[in-house]
């Protein structure tokens, strides 16, 4: 939290710095001593100063380990495995002994997961120049 030490701490401030000590207290750094008592000081806290202070000898906590990308790409694989089961599960239970229809859907749903994992964005034109007055 590299911010202002002289700039006054929020509730907000004080409610992250909280769960903070919270999950350092349930991953064994801090005894219940120590996390009741940096908790009365994080409570207490009025800058941000004091509120770093509150966190001494704790580390960092880490970046989330998944990239909004990969979160897109994920959804984008559910969807098609999504689709794609339903669409074979009409075909086991419709009782189906001939032609293998679902593979179109299969076909159909790998051509919008492909553009929509790899196209791009249409952009909006400018609007046209204003003519001079």
């Amino acid at each position: 939290m590299t911010q202002t030490p002289d700039l006054l701490a929020s509730d907000a401030d004080r409610a992250r710095v909280a769960a903070q000590l919270r999950e350092h207290y349930e991953s064994g750094r801090l005894t219940l001593e120590e996390f009741q008592e940096r908790l009365d000081e994080a409570h207490n806290a009025r800058t941000e100063a004091q509120l770093e202070n509150v966190l001494r000898q704790l580390p960092s906590p880490k970046l989330p380990s998944v990239r909004p990308r990969d979160r897109r790409w994920r959804s984008l694989a559910l969807q098609y495995a999504l689709v794609n089961l339903i669409a074979v599960l009409i075909w086991v239970f419709s009782g189906s002994n001939g032609d293998f229809w679902p593979k179109w859907v299969f076909v159909v749903t790998l051509i919008m997961f492909v553009r929509r994992a790899f196209g791009h964005r249409h952009r909006a034109l400018p609007p046209p120049p204003r003519p001079p007055r």
